[in-house]
Parts: structure tokens; sequence; C-alpha cells
């Protein structure tokens, strides 16, 4: 019974949506976790499943009856190195300074910043950095990504900072940059951010001025 009513919900999903043990435990408060560990692995089985594991603790509802069998969905493959680092998370590294437009190197994996200790996910072909700041959580992912491209700044850019910052102007008139930064909390969270030169806390200011207040709050 419980197999046939997990299958029925896991059908109502949309295709490309990530899932774990615990949103199928919300959804069936009443289940056994043994019940439903068997229930979500009978999904993964067969030539057609309607899930596949995406890593460990992570699963998707596949899209069913294709030609060629596609375990992942592209949009699922995009969204889950964010699932896999929780909530104040943000770019960091090479990926985020080409990213913004300070470096023509591009990185073959992406690079993510999360709070707390880096998670081990290898299957999601990403690279993750570990911070102690928990202020982090109270921030969107723009916001967490320029505390990240003000401290990074100096391993991996190309040009020096009156050019990038220039250039950072430049690009937020054009409407590049279309997520709302809350300035007050990116230089809260700033000032927890421990071992770190002043240098760091004044890009965060540039940085924060720059992005200004205006715009619609546009989770990245």
């Amino acid at each position: 019974m419980a197999y046939g009513e997990i299958r029925e919900w896991a059908e109502s999903l949309p295709v490309a949506v990530l899932f774990t043990l615990d949103d199928v435990q919300a959804a069936f408060p009443a289940k056994s976790r043994d019940a439903i560990k068997m229930a979500v692995s009978r999904l993964c089985e067969g030539d057609d499943p309607i899930a596949a594991r995406a890593v460990r603790g992570i699963y998707c509802r596949r899209r069913l009856g294709l030609r060629r069998r596609v375990p992942i969905p592209v949009e699922a493959r995009e969204a889950l190195p964010w699932r896999v680092a929780g909530p104040g998370a943000g770019l960091t590294g090479p990926d985020l300074i080409n990213q913004i437009g300070w470096s023509t190197q591009v990185p073959p994996s992406r690079w993510i910043a999360v709070v707390g200790r880096p998670p081990q996910a290898p299957d999601s072909a990403t690279v993750y950095e570990g911070r102690s700041n928990e202020k982090r959580l109270g921030l969107n992912r723009w916001e967490v990504s320029l505390l990240e491209a003000a401290r990074c700044f100096d391993a991996w850019a190309e040009v020096d900072w009156e050019q990038a910052m220039d250039q950072y102007r430049d690009n937020r008139s054009r409407g590049f940059y279309r997520t709302r930064v809350r300035g007050e909390l990116l230089l809260d969270a700033a000032s927890s951010e421990r071992g770190l030169a002043p240098l760091f806390q004044d890009r965060c200011r540039d940085l924060a001025a720059a992005a200004g207040m205006e715009g619609p709050a546009i989770v990245a």
C-alpha cells in the first residue's frame, strides 16, 4: 500500500523536481521511514523509472517515455548543486569571477560557497567551499555571491578593483544584475566574516553601494 500511494505522489510531481526522503516523509507522516526508503528505491527501478537518484539522499522526477533514456533532466542537473548546498549559499571562486565578467577563464566545475561543512557530493560536479558565518543564512544567493566576490577577487580576477567596479556599475546599468541587494543586510553579514583583511570590508561597501536598493527582489 505504501508503494502505491508514494508512486502516485511521485507521479504528481513536475518533471525535473528534486526531492528527498524528508519530502516524502512530510507528505506521508504516518508512514515509517523504512517503508518510505523501500518505496523510493522501487521508484528508481526498471528500464524507464519514474525517479532517479541524483546524488546521495536526493532524487529526481524523471521524464518518462523518451526514446533515449536520460537519467536526470537538464533542469534538475542545474538545480542540483543548489539543493545540495542549502540556504545561505552563493557562487564563489573562478566560476563567480568569470560570471561577473572579471575573468575570461571558464572553470570546468561550478563553485559554490556554503554555510557549514562542505557537502560530499561528487556527482553534482561542483566544488563546495565551507563558510562559518551564519548571518549568510539571511541573504539571497546574489548577496552571498557579492560577499564571495570581495573575498576571492585577488585570487581569480584579471582586472584591478577600480576596473572591476567600473565594469560592475556598467553591467548594473544595463540590467545584467536584477536581483535586489539589501545593502544593510549585506554589510551586516560582511562584518561577521572572520580572518579577512580590512580591504574586504571596503570592497563589500563598494559593491553594496553600486548594487543599490532598487529593482524587484528576484531570487537568483
